[in-house]
This record gives C-alpha cells, sequence and structure tokens, in this order.
C-alpha cells in the first residue's frame, strides 16, 4: 500500500504489559513490540515511540497498571484530552489493558473509545471506535471475563499448590532457595549448616548485641579481610542489615509469592524450617538496637548514625546539645594528646550561626566526669560483668530482649498495616496477622513492665562501684584505653546504652575557666540528674541534683544528702 505522507499520518501508540519480569527476557516483549510495528507500517500509521508506555512486572488482575502504571498515566492523558483524536491504541488483547471482573475492566475500554481514539487487539486485528456495536460490545465483554477467570484460576492454582507445599515441609523442602549460611540436602528433605559462613553471621549477632551497628560491623569485617558468601568485594551496610533483621537465623521461613512485581507474605511462617544458628534471647536483643538506631533524628530522639572512627570516640554523638539554642555538640579532634586534645563544642557556635557560645568542653574531661557519677549508666555490668550481679544482669539481658521483640513486632504491624491499606486477595489473613501481633505486643509490654519493676528494686543494691572511686577510676581507665581489641566494643556497648536511656543531655559550657559549668541529663523514665563541676578541677564536681517526679536530693562534693524541697523543681529545670 502507499502510505501517506507523515503529517498525515495517525498517531500509534503501542501499550506492552507482562506481569512479571522474566517475560521480558523471553519472547513476551519481543512479541508484543513487533506486532504493533507491523500493523502500525500495514496500516501507515505514525508509531510514538518516545513515551514509555511498558508495564513490566505490573499485574492487570489487580488494576495496579491502572492505579499506578503508565497505562493509568495513559487512561488520564486521554481523558483531560491530551492525546488527539483518531489516535490509535495498539494492544495484544484485552488482557494485556486488564484482568479485572468485566464491571471493572469495561469502564477504561469505554474511556478510550469515547475519547475519540481507536482501540486494536492485534492478536484478531479487530478494531474498537466510536460507538460501540452489540456485537463488539459482548466480544469485549467475553474477553474481559475469560481474561479475569484465567487469571483466578491460577492464583488458586497457585495458592493450592504453596498449601500443599506448606503441608508437606517437614518431609520435602518448598524450595531449593535457602540462606547463604546453608545448603539443601541431596534429599531435599533438609539443609545443612555452612559453618564457616555461620560463624560469621553469629559474630554479627554477638556485635550487634554488644551495641555495634551495621556500618561498624561491616568496616570491622571488611578490615579483616573476610570474604562474602557471594564473593564479591567487600560487606555492604545492606547486608549485613538484612541478615541480622531476617528470622531465618531462627529457623523461621515466610513463604511469598510476587504481587505486582513485589514479594508479598504468603500465609503464616514455619518455625523450624531452617536450621537454627542463633537463638531467641540473642535475635531479639540485636533487634533492639537494629530498629532503635537512626541514621537522622526523630521528634524525640537524636539520631546515631555514621561513622564512629576506630575507638569510638565520641561517646555521645547526636545526644549531647548545647544548653544555651539546642543545636548538637560538635566532636573536634585537635590533635593527639599531650599537646592535641579533643572537645565538644556547640556546633552553631562553630558555624556562627545563632550561637554565642564559643566555649569547649574538653572531651576527655566531660567523658570522665560523665561516667565517674552518672549512676544509672551502671559502668560496671558492661565493663566487668564477672563481678557484677548475676541476677541484675539476667534480668538486664531479658529486658534487652523484650525491648527488641517490641521493636519486631511493631515493626511487623507497620508493615502489615501498609499492605492492609492496599486491599487484595489475602486481607482477611492480614488483618488477623495484625490482630496476632497487636496480642503479642501487649503481652511484651506488660512482661517488659514486670522486669523494668524488679530491676528498679534491684538498683539500689548495685551501685557500690560508684561509691568506691578506686573501682570506677579502673573501669574508666579501661574504657579510655587507646589500645586493645576490646576497647571499641566496650565503648559502643556504653553509647548503645546511653541511646535507650538518655532523652536529652544538656552542656553548659564555661566561657571563663574560673566559671563553673554543668550538664543535664533527662533520662527516659523521667528522672533526671544535674551536675555542676568544680572550676578549679575538672575532674570533680561542687553538688549533684537528682531526682525524679518532683523528688529531689542534693549531694555537695564532701558527701553530703541534703533534700531538696518541692519548689526547688522549678529553680532545678525538672
Amino acid at each position: 500500500m502507499v502510505n501517506p505522507p507523515p503529517s498525515a499520518r495517525p498517531k500509534a501508540y503501542s501499550y506492552v504489559r507482562m506481569s512479571n519480569e522474566l517475560q521480558s527476557r523471553g519472547d513476551s516483549l519481543r512479541r508484543q513490540r513487533e506486532a504493533s510495528k507491523k500493523y502500525a507500517e500495514t496500516h501507515g500509521l505514525e508509531l510514538v515511540e518516545d513515551i514509555d508506555l511498558h508495564d513490566i512486572g505490573v499485574s492487570a488482575y489487580a488494576g495496579k497498571n491502572i492505579a499506578s502504571g503508565k497505562f493509568g498515566q495513559f487512561l488520564t492523558a486521554v481523558r483531560d484530552g491530551q492525546i488527539e483524536k483518531g489516535s490509535y491504541l495498539l494492544v495484544e488483547s484485552f488482557d494485556r489493558m486488564s484482568r479485572q471482573e468485566p464491571i471493572v475492566a469495561l469502564q477504561p475500554f469505554m474511556d478510550i473509545v469515547n475519547s475519540g481514539l481507536k482501540l486494536v487487539t492485534l492478536d484478531d486485528e479487530r478494531v474498537f471506535s466510536g460507538k460501540i456495536s452489540f456485537e463488539d460490545l459482548i466480544i469485549s465483554i467475553a474477553k474481559m471475563s475469560r481474561a479475569n477467570e484465567e487469571s483466578a484460576r491460577k492464583s488458586d492454582r497457585v495458592a493450592k499448590a504453596w498449601k500443599n507445599k506448606r503441608d508437606t515441609a517437614g518431609t520435602k523442602k518448598l524450595t531449593a532457595r535457602c540462606p547463604s549460611w546453608l545448603r539443601l540436602l541431596d534429599n531435599r528433605q533438609g539443609f545443612g549448616i555452612v559453618e564457616d559462613r555461620a560463624r560469621i553471621v553469629r559474630r554479627m549477632f554477638e556485635e550487634a548485641v554488644a551495641g555495634l551497628g551495621a556500618f561498624s560491623i561491616v568496616r570491622r569485617l571488611n578490615d579483616e579481610g573476610i570474604q562474602t558468601f557471594s564473593g564479591k568485594a567487600g560487606w555492604q551496610t545492606s547486608t549485613v542489615n538484612k541478615i541480622i533483621g531476617s528470622k531465618s537465623v531462627i529457623g523461621e521461613f515466610q513463604p511469598s509469592r510476587m504481587i505486582n512485581g513485589k514479594r508479598k507474605p504468603e500465609g503464616d511462617p514455619i518455625k523450624g524450617y531452617f536450621p537454627r544458628i542463633i537463638d531467641d534471647d540473642k535475635f531479639y536483643a540485636a533487634q533492639r538496637g537494629r530498629l532503635e538506631r537512626r541514621t537522622t533524628g526523630t521528634a524525640d530522639r537524636k539520631g546515631s548514625g555514621g561513622a564512629k572512627g576506630k575507638r569510638f570516640s565520641n561517646l555521645f554523638s547526636k545526644l549531647a546539645v548545647c544548653d544555651n539554642c539546642g543545636s548538637p555538640m560538635q566532636y573536634e579532634n585537635k590533635g593527639v594528646p599531650p599537646k592535641g586534645q579533643s572537645y565538644l563544642v556547640c556546633s552553631n557556635a562553630i558555624r556562627k550561626h545563632g550561637c554565642y557560645v564559643v566555649a569547649r568542653w574538653r572531651y576527655d574531661h566531660f567523658e570522665t566526669m560523665f561516667l565517674s557519677f552518672v549512676e544509672r549508666l551502671d559502668l560496671a555490668s558492661i565493663v566487668s560483668v564477672e563481678q557484677h550481679n548475676s541476677k541484675r544482669n539476667d534480668l538486664t539481658r531479658q529486658l534487652d530482649t523484650l525491648a527488641g521483640r517490641e521493636k519486631m513486632l511493631q515493626a511487623e504491624m507497620e508493615q502489615t498495616y501498609s499492605v492492609l491499606k492496599e486491599g487484595g486477595q489475602t486481607s482477611e489473613f492480614l488483618a488477623r496477622k495484625f490482630a496476632d501481633a497487636e496480642s503479642a505486643l501487649s503481652s511484651v509490654k506488660a512482661n517488659k513492665a514486670d522486669m523494668q519493676t524488679e530491676l528498679a528494686a534491684l538498683e539500689t543494691t548495685s551501685l557500690g562501684y560508684y561509691t568506691n572511686q578506686g573501682h570506677m577510676s579502673a573501669l574508666i581507665e579501661k574504657v579510655r584505653a587507646h589500645n586493645g581489641g576490646d576497647v571499641y566494643k566496650i565503648r559502643s556497648m556504653i553509647a548503645s546504652r546511653l541511646q535507650s536511656l538518655i532523652k536529652e543531655l544538656r552542656l553548659t559550657v564555661a566561657e571563663n575557666i574560673d566559671d563553673e559549668q554543668h550538664f543535664e541529663v533527662m533520662f527516659r523514665d523521667g528522672s533526671g540528674m544535674k551536675l555542676f563541676v568544680d572550676p578549679k578541677n575538672p575532674l570533680r564536681f561542687t553538688q549533684k541534683v537528682s531526682g525524679k517526679g518532683g523528688e529531689f536530693e542534693l549531694v555537695t562534693d564532701d558527701g553530703r544528702i541534703i533534700a531538696l524541697p518541692a519548689d526547688a523543681e522549678a529553680e532545678d529545670g525538672y
């Protein structure tokens, strides 16, 4: 045939959709593209190729290609009159546009033809335009119905197949896929542990429980030249976070399937599916730090992510703020002692932005004062566990485990809620899962409250180290050591404990050498402490005020304890 001049050729838009990305690597993408190109050439159409109308890995059964895909964007342009009348929309078949129920699928079909476009189904080269005849309407509805029924049957078959696999999971594994520290046995009835890799995973959990973040764990693994499981060069933070957050280490497997290009849970988790390499207590204790840690601040918490140096130099990162303006106190390293020192200084002041307090608090002095007199930190339980009350340590570990469970359940509820909002086939299952998690969360909170009460009762008997300066000096010397393999781990544990204990830490830095400076700590349980430093001796205090709920006491440098009247609350800022 003779093609008309380019200016007179009607435009043709080719819509291509595939429910998964694997099809794009096979014949489906090529077939749909070539069919559109051939039709356009045969009928003298100008095929528009500078607009992306490909929905790859997007399901039409749930209508995602219309709700959030390229096809939905095209329909919006059609309805807004942005697509020239007389243009063609080329699709391989009706099921590429929609696999929803006919009453739903009919609407976008009618919008296209009523807007003056011509819809072409390439599998039979039928053209729908203008006023739809009764015959064309019946044919289109029949095709829509068949597409919907096929998808419904496929979904049902997949669900039954997975149910059958889950029912026989004890004798035959669902899939050969497994974590990198495991391998499928030849008989497919179980998994074996790859011990070299499992030891690396156990180490990750040990360090996470100790307070190290994924960034620090990654750096230590890479520094020691420990190979990744994939053989690629270097560990990544995302990989370590994924391993620490995966319940596969405690033996659980969550079956899932791809829905609209995303993997969604399918049914309940299968416990005992994988061989366990981490116990529950350690797993949930690791979750506490992982889920509490933030690289950016929140409404009630400063962030704590980022590099910490080879010895975790600043224990108060993202906690300490300037009492004058509320901005973070920045850690400044002015060189190696004795010639150089490190300091805490207001970040706004050094930028000359809204704060005039440019004075610095020498870091080693501040850290020593803090560690010496903030009893709530319980430094002895971190540095010298073997010398400390075993019952208290047991309670602390159990509280860490419960806190981890609480964070994990909250994260699961948030994730489930977001999926529930989207709707879909599994809404009843997800609603049940959400309710179960909510019930479990209430139980965890109740157990946590009981343990906190028991721990509070023990705290009054666990402060012996703070009354013996010889003991405290030895502990602080160990914490402030510049060498030794345990120093980083100990300091990261202290920083992690501070993040969980402290709501606010405010520093008032003296501008003149003879002026008194102090710091104020507000704990998350509502108690507080303010400590005034002797200007003549930066490692001694002149007064310490502490208390909770309107009951405060003042401790002087000579050890006298004075109960403060109720009206002292306003004066001391608690």
